[in-house]
């Protein structure tokens, strides 16, 4: 009986909980992707960097994701309904090769080493403009030179 009541209990909690999706603010930057100049939303946070590019419709300019400390990252797709590019960036801050991240698929994608972060761009991207591995990526603040 208290195993009835506890599942109903349950249950009832799990029915009237709605995910609320809270505002986070992502600051702008421009940067440099071998040839290619634009401006990229930062997730330098735990909290900017645990959403993403997540519950958008697009991801045109997409996001780069920053660390303080060189690690081996794993990124997955769980309420991303975009298909994405992700290049994890090296130390020298030299791109990986490029790997393919799929709507929805929570199977986590793995830098092939420590890195210090990752570029998401919209599926096709980097091929579209040329850019592999090795590509550099430069950090330009308000404004590339």
């Amino acid at each position: 009986m208290n195993y009835l009541l506890s599942a109903l209990l349950a249950l009832s909690f799990s029915v009237t909980a709605v995910e609320t999706i809270e505002q986070i603010n992502f600051e702008k930057e421009w940067i440099k992707v071998g040839h290619v100049q634009f401006q990229t939303e930062l997730a330098l946070t735990p909290e900017q960097r645990a959403r993403g590019l997540m519950y958008r419709d697009s991801a045109e300019n997409g996001m780069l994701f920053v660390y303080d400390e060189a690690r081996v990252l794993s990124f997955w797709m769980r309420n991303t309904k975009v298909p994405l590019d992700i290049a994890y960036i090296k130390a020298d801050w030299t791109i990986e090769p490029v790997q393919f991240l799929y709507p929805y698929d929570e199977k986590g994608k793995a830098s092939l080493g420590p890195v210090i972060g990752a570029l998401e761009m919209p599926q096709g991207w980097f091929k579209a403009q040329g850019l592999a591995a090795g590509t550099k990526i430069i950090r330009c603040g308000k404004k590339c030179e």
